[in-house]
């Protein structure tokens, strides 16, 4: 009696289903792991809180401005005075017409210094300029209860 074997030349295809998983899986963590840096966000700030929620999107190339709870102008880790801060507005204006301008006031902080930025940036001929707050769902509950 012959027994037949179905050994070929040819060599099996390989699978490569789990260095697929493998590659995503490392993927994942690595993503994961890694620490994302908010540039230009002064974590000892207090941003006033608001109740409307708004959409999260990859945010535009902006500049940042913080204003400290005693009026001190911060960009990029660098304190601006008025003249200063006046010269850097005119040139964003100039070079980058559509840069957006993003001034997060320490809500501790007199409104004056806020408007004194904001109205400087208008006279420069800045044409976007956003506010930066904190959302806080907790304090849109209380109000909603209280109507």
């Amino acid at each position: 009696m012959r027994i037949h074997q179905n050994e070929s030349d040819e060599e099996a295809p390989v699978n490569l289903m789990p260095l697929i998983d493998m590659v995503f899986l490392l993927l994942i963590f690595f993503l994961v792991a890694t620490t994302i840096s908010q540039e230009e966000r002064e974590q000892k700030m207090q941003l006033p809180k608001d109740g409307s929620p708004t959409a999260m999107s990859a945010p535009p190339k902006q500049l940042i401005i913080n204003i400290m709870e005693d009026g001190s102008k911060k960009i990029s880790g660098i304190f601006y005075n008025d003249a200063d801060l006046k010269q850097l507005l005119i040139q964003t204006a100039q070079n980058e017409p559509d840069r957006e301008v993003l001034i997060r006031a320490d809500e501790r902080s007199i409104h004056k210094y806020f408007a004194g930025v904001a109205s400087l940036c208008k006279s420069v001929g800045i044409n976007e300029l956003k506010i930066g707050y904190i959302f806080d769902p907790k304090r849109v509950a209380l109000n909603n209860a209280g109507s």
